[in-house]
Parts: structure tokens; C-alpha cells; sequence
């Protein structure tokens, strides 16, 4: 609304420019006001074209837009002038007049024309707009840690949700329009299992909303890269310099290829598991047999996986078991061991 807001406010002002500029050079006011309307629509076109994006410092936008729009204008007209040749010493008054209304009017119209295209564009692009000059470069400086996108296998897998009700994330949480139009999506599938998983992320995602803990708020992308979810993910990770939260084992690796920072759940769960050495005692009860031939396998309280060499006579019961070898992997920990 307030980008409409502001196209409107300018329609207004390249009409009365060009009534403005047909009153000094004795034109007709219906062709001027068709002109101002004329050129708001081709710079309209081309800020819809090739701009994007919104945020919080509206005010100082607009006020910068606006800035160098003026000073455009009075470089387009320093350049109109040395174009245009120069008057003549016999020249009549009336032709003096008229030149000099010819320059007012190209000054009004340009400077209605760069006022509006450098507003829009600071006002849309304002929190990713970089100022460069030569040697120098201004960048909006990132404050604190980086903030963190979620994606939607993360959301789906619950697990985030409590580690923020933890406390131990601080750093702003954002979720892109798209995740929730992927869950969404997932959540009408014709299948049944596909249906829950997706209402069960759009749960999740609500109470995440409801957590006082934690700062998190949709991230609505106006202008977002092409191709699938993952690929717009990484694109905007990199455009806003966040780290990605997921669970998702291939886009881990694509991130960190591109030189995106990625946070997996499973890794973190993987971490938080106590440790274990080869050589130490457990007691895990086996409930079933393994791959090879005389395995037994249970499993710790965690999950962990436990083969037990020589355990298939022993599964229903509980067996002391001495650690052989711990393997650790991004999809879980697996421990080999053999009856105490």
C-alpha cells in the first residue's frame, strides 16, 4: 500500500509538471498533462521492470530518493544546455522567452522523472543498497550473528522448535515466503502421509511465532531467484549473508559449495549425544538381529544404534556390551561392540 501510495503521489506531480511546463512554453494543458502522465508510466514500467524488495527506514528512502533525483535533474539540465545552442546576440526577446521556457520546462519534467525513479528505487532496494565511490564502499553493516533462514525440512522435522524455546539462539530467525508456499503446497498433496507432514510444518511454524523467546518473522521476498525452492534459499542466504537451518543432507552440500554457512539439526542432536570411547561398558537391551550373521543390535536411549557382535542368541534380554568402535556420521552415530 504505501508503494502504491507513493506512485499515486507521483502521478499527481508529473501531471501538474507537465500542465506546469505547457503553461511556460504557451502549449496546450491537456497535451502537457498527457505528456507528464506519458513519461510516468515509462518510468513506472521500468521501476516495476528493474527494481525490488522492502523495509523499515521508509522516511530516510524517500528523502534520499528524492536527493538525488534533484541533483539528476540538474545534471540533465547543465548537459541539456551545452546541447542545445547557444543563443544568438540578435536573437528577439520573445526568443530569448521562449528558450528560456524550453529549458524550465525540460527542467520541471526531469526533475519529476529522477525524483520519482531514485525514491523507488532506494525505497525497494534500501536494505541490501550499496554506495560505492571509488576506493570506498559503504554496505549496511551486519550487527551481532548472522540471522538464520529455515528451511522447510527443518521446520517439518519439529526439532527447532525446541531448541528455541531453549533460549540458546538469539540471532533473528527468518522464514522466506516461499518455505511456507512449499508447505502449504505439500499440506493440499493428495497424499495422505505428505498432507500431515505439511500441516504439521505450518503448526510448527505458528508456534514458533507464539515463542517470546526468539525473533522471528516471515521474510517476504519481492524479487527471488528462479528455479526450486533449495536454489532460492541459497540465493537469498548469500543476498542477506545468513546462514541456512536444515535438515536436508544434499542441500547441506550445495550451500557449502556456493560458501554458505549451514546449520543441520542432525548434526547438532549428533553432538549433544554423551560420548563414548572404545573400550568402555553398557548395558542395552537387543531386540533384533543385525545385517550380518550372529549380530544383535539395540539401541540407547538417544536412538543410537548399537550392533553387539555375537548378540543374536541374546536378543529380548539385556546385555553388557564393551564398545569395539564408534562411527560417526552427519546421519547419526553407530556403535560396534561385543558381550562384556
Amino acid at each position: 500500500m504505501a508503494l502504491w501510495a507513493l506512485r499515486a503521489f507521483f502521478l499527481l506531480v508529473c501531471a501538474g509538471a507537465g500542465w506546469q511546463a505547457s503553461r511556460l512554453v504557451e502549449f496546450d494543458p491537456f497535451w502537457g498533462i498527457l505528456l507528464g502522465l506519458t513519461m510516468f508510466l515509462i518510468i513506472l514500467t521500468l521501476e516495476v521492470v528493474f527494481t525490488g524488495k522492502e523495509s523499515v527506514a521508509n522516511l530516510l528512502a524517500v528523502v534520499f530518493g528524492i536527493t538525488v533525483g534533484i541533483l539528476l535533474a540538474i545534471l540533465g539540465e547543465k548537459i541539456t544546455t551545452l546541447v542545445l545552442p547557444p543563443p544568438v546576440a540578435e536573437t528577439t526577446e520573445a526568443a530569448n522567452r521562449i528558450a528560456e521556457a524550453q529549458t524550465s520546462a525540460i527542467r520541471i519534467i526531469l526533475t519529476a522523472m529522477f525524483c520519482y525513479l531514485c525514491t523507488m528505487i532506494v525505497f525497494r532496494t534500501r536494505d541490501r543498497f550499496r554506495f560505492v565511490i571509488p576506493y570506498v564502499e559503504f554496505k549496511r553493516e551486519q550487527k551481532g550473528p548472522r540471522a538464520l533462514l529455515l528451511d522447510t525440512s527443518a521446520i517439518i522435522d519439529g526439532r527447532i522448535a525446541a531448541i528455541c524455546r531453549t533460549g540458546f539462539i538469539e540471532t533473528p530467525i527468518y522464514i522466506p515466503d516461499f518455505i511456507l508456499e512449499e508447505l502449504h503446497t505439500i499440506a493440499d498433496s493428495a497424499d495422505r502421509l505428505k498432507r500431515v507432514r505439511g500441516r504439521r510444518g505450518l503448526e510448527l511454524v505458528n508456534q514458533l511465532q507464539r515463542t517470546r523467546s526468539i525473533d522471528i518473522s516471515i521474510y517476504e521476498n519481492s524479487d527471488p531467484a528462479d528455479g526450486p525452492v533449495d536454489a532460492k534459499l541459497v540465493h537469498l542466504a548469500r543476498e542477506l549473508e545468513a546462514h541456512i537451518c536444515t535438515t536436508d543432507f544434499n542441500l547441506n552440500k550445495v550451500a557449502q559449495a556456493q560458501g554458505i554457512a549451514v546449520l543441520n539439526i542432525n548434526d547438532l542432536a549428533n553432538a549433544l549425544k554423551p560420548s563414548v570411547i572404545p573400550g568402555e561398558t553398557l548395558s542395552v537391551r537387543l531386540v533384533r538381529r543385525g545385517e550380518e550373521t550372529k549380530q544383535g543390535v539395540g539401541f540407547l536411549d538417544d536412538g543410537t544404534m548399537v550392533v553387539v557382535e555375537d548378540g543374536e542368541s541374546r536378543i529380548g534380554n539385556d546385555v553388557n556390551v564393551e564398545i569395539v568402535r564408534v562411527l560417526q556420521k552427519s546421519s547419526g552415530r553407530l556403535i560396534f561392540g561385543k558381550p562384556a
